[in-house]
């Protein structure tokens, strides 16, 4: 039988492990500072220990999994005690390694902003713990610490998408046997939404923004952004004049983002705003032109910078995420038009992220809460107090972004005596609530 003993030294409570071998030799373990629980759990593991060598055999198999999950100092302990055949062979990996080696590995599968974000936590990490400290010596006191040292740098938003992708790096190294346990598994994280950083921007500020643009192009990122709910730059940068179906009023937007997922691309009404400004873009595009945007693609153009330029030119405040409030602008004024499953699927979101993420609540909605209701339309719009909203009827075929239509398009840039249909009647803009077409 093996016994514990507890001792008292400088004020704190030591715990000593004592037992005889199968050569009945008395052996002991110093355990440290460690809880009487754990303590006893050894105790229980080694009595265990003892009798499988005495038999010859294998220990049971609690034993067996504690063995495998313990760390490194408990590990070598049993080995000093004679238990060394029965500590699996443990490998090991510094941090700064691993890390490099986890994000190395999913470059092919993983889209550029989700490799930029996965470096950005692991400088964090790097930076306080250190390239060279070994995986299983991070505790999860060690985690709360790195946790407290982000919160004073970051919001919550930000400390929450941090310690995510620390729990993400960890789950991968226990399962590679790098380490036996998560110490970031309950570390408290931020929440994910800051409001404060949502805002939405509207038709003036808008109009003042296009107006100010150098060229064509600016303006058709504004607007692919602004009216047509694209991400940017991965999807507008990405748009292909064979992508734009004139005939029928509407585009295929390819999504790195949502390819993952198993939806690489969605099909999205062509808003009478926003085809009001690719059509220039088409007339002023060269010949064979391929990409909608061509002079910005450049990885080394920034595209915020230039954007902060074209603002202060308009004379417009800068507003926090500059790209994302374009897009999720466009999505609160489609949500009171069309139901949100149906705006979801154009914006290529699910609606519990429009929800927390998106959409917001403006003036407009104010106001048409407190106006007089209006006369109930004879032809089946929503009313909502004084706004008449009137839905055009969607087939499945409109709001299924998983089949792709059968889309007409223009092979190349440019063809001769191009006539685009009228737009009349197709996808109108409701005059309260969503954007009516800017004038020229």
């Amino acid at each position: 039988m093996a016994s514990i003993h507890k001792e008292r030294r400088g004020g704190n409570v030591y715990y000593r492990l004592q037992f005889y071998d199968k050569d009945n030799r008395r052996r002991s373990m110093r355990l440290g500072t460690i809880n009487k629980k754990s303590a006893d759990t050894i105790r229980v593991r080694v009595e265990d220990l003892v009798s499988a060598s005495i038999a010859g055999g294998s220990p049971n198999n609690e034993t067996a999994r504690w063995l495998a999950e313990i760390g490194d100092d408990v590990a070598q302990k049993l080995a000093t005690a004679g238990f060394a055949s029965y500590v699996p062979r443990r490998e090991s990996a510094t941090l700064g390694a691993f890390l490099e080696s986890y994000i190395d590995s999913r470059k092919a599968g993983f889209a550029a902003n989700t490799l930029r974000n996965l470096n950005y936590t692991k400088r964090a990490m790097t930076e306080f713990f250190g390239e060279q400290r070994d995986l299983r010596s991070i505790s999860e006191g060690d985690a709360d610490d790195w946790r407290h040292t982000l919160a004073e740098k970051y919001a919550d938003a930000t400390l929450n998408k941090h310690i995510k992708r620390a729990r993400q790096f960890y789950k991968s190294a226990v399962r590679k046997g790098f380490a036996e346990r998560n110490p970031f598994a309950d570390v408290k994280g931020g929440s994910e939404q800051n409001e404060s950083r949502q805002q939405f921007i509207d038709l003036e500020t808008t109009g003042k923004v296009l107006e100010s643009c150098p060229d064509v192009e600016w303006r058709a990122i504004v607007a692919l952004a602004r009216f047509g709910g694209v991400r940017t730059p991965s999807e507008s940068l990405g748009l292909r004049w064979v992508d734009i179906d004139w005939e029928n009023d509407r585009f295929t937007v390819t999504s790195p983002k949502t390819k993952k997922q198993g939806k690489p691309y969605r099909v999205v009404p062509l808003f009478p705003e926003l085809r009001k400004i690719l059509t220039e873009a088409f007339e002023q595009a060269e010949d064979g032109a391929e990409f909608v945007i061509t002079r910005y693609r450049d990885r080394n153009a920034n595209l915020r910078t230039h954007f902060l330029r074209i603002l202060k030119r308009a004379g417009v405040t800068p507003w926090p995420k500059l790209f994302q409030n374009l897009r999720a602008s466009r999505e609160t004024e489609l949500t009171n038009s069309f139901p949100l499953h149906v705006v979801t699927g154009w914006l290529g979101n699910t609606p519990a992220v429009a929800n927390k993420h998106y959409l917001t609540t403006t003036d407009d909605h104010f106001r048409d809460a407190v106006a007089e209701p209006a006369k109930s339309s004879k032809t089946g719009g929503a009313t909502v107090g004084a706004m008449v909203v009137q839905k055009p009827v969607l087939s499945a075929s409109d709001t299924n972004c998983q089949q792709h239509p059968q889309l007409h398009h223009f092979p190349t840039k440019k063809a001769e005596n191009v006539v685009f249909p009228s737009v009349s009647g197709l996808y109108l803009v409701p005059p309260r609530g969503v954007e009516p077409l800017l004038p020229d």
